[in-house]
């Protein structure tokens, strides 16, 4: 899957990890925070069982065409959290989702909902809904 959109690195966050002995260029975000924080977790507090991912998530990446087999657990969080999220922003290109849009979500659809904003991550707030919200990739614009 194609995360282009994901927040990647700057300059000074791989120069960062260049200190540390990582190779962050290209990374988004949120799987540099990730690599370091595995290196926090080996020299830092001397783990050295940073977990495997699970069956769960190494298939669902897969269905994705990314093996997260070989890679931390925290690392396949990372890389999971952004699949989630080039999902959700797909949704709201692929539906123009926006604030004042019907929607329905997806698994309840009985309810009709009005967004008032969403998070860039992709999560949809809606109106009058004393912090209800659902992700983009879960509702359904309404005609």
């Amino acid at each position: 899957m194609d995360t282009r959109e994901i927040s990647r690195v700057t300059a000074s966050q791989v120069a960062f990890g260049e200190r540390l002995g990582l190779s962050l260029e290209g990374d988004t975000v949120g799987v540099a925070w990730a690599k370091i924080s595995d290196v926090l977790q080996r020299e830092f507090w001397r783990r050295d069982d940073l977990g495997s991912p699970t069956d769960k998530q190494v298939r669902l990446a897969e269905k994705i065409g990314i093996d997260v087999s070989g890679l931390s657990r925290t690392v396949a969080n990372a890389v999971i959290d952004d699949i989630m999220t080039q999902l959700n922003l797909n949704a709201i290109r692929r539906q123009n989702l926006a604030p004042g849009v019907k929607v329905r979500r997806k698994y309840h659809p009985g309810v009709e909902w009005v967004i008032s904003s969403i998070h860039e991550d992709g999560t949809v707030y809606f109106k009058g809904g004393n912090g209800q919200r659902a992700w983009a990739r879960s509702v359904e614009r309404i005609p």
